[in-house]
């Protein structure tokens, strides 16, 4: 496939833009309509519970990674402290809520 250079417009009412919006999710329009011409699957389009619980998981990741991270080095971990953060990913995982420091 050849360099794109050659542009195609079209026009679309309120309704028709934000039906594509929706499903284009992050995508741009132009990339999104290519795809769909050229038979490409529709990008996955996350509720926003989801996005919300993916945001929460990453912190969790990023404090699981530092935890990997001074375990793989030299420094001596605080044992208290990586209990009580996996503790609370635990909880976060099964869906209780509370931010009590008990190492249950």
């Amino acid at each position: 496939m050849g360099k794109r250079n050659i542009t195609v417009s079209s026009r679309f009412s309120p309704e028709e833009i934000q039906k594509l919006d929706r499903r284009r999710g992050k995508v741009r329009r132009g990339t999104f309509l290519r795809n769909l011409f050229l038979g490409k699957k529709e990008p996955r389009q996350t509720p926003g519970v989801n996005l919300e619980k993916y945001a929460e998981t990453a912190r969790w990741a990023a404090n699981l990674n530092q935890i990997a991270r001074s375990l793989n080095s030299a420094e001596v971990p605080d044992i208290r402290e990586i209990q009580r953060t996996l503790a609370g990913f635990r909880r976060s995982l099964i869906g209780l809520t509370g931010d009590d420091d008990d190492d249950s």
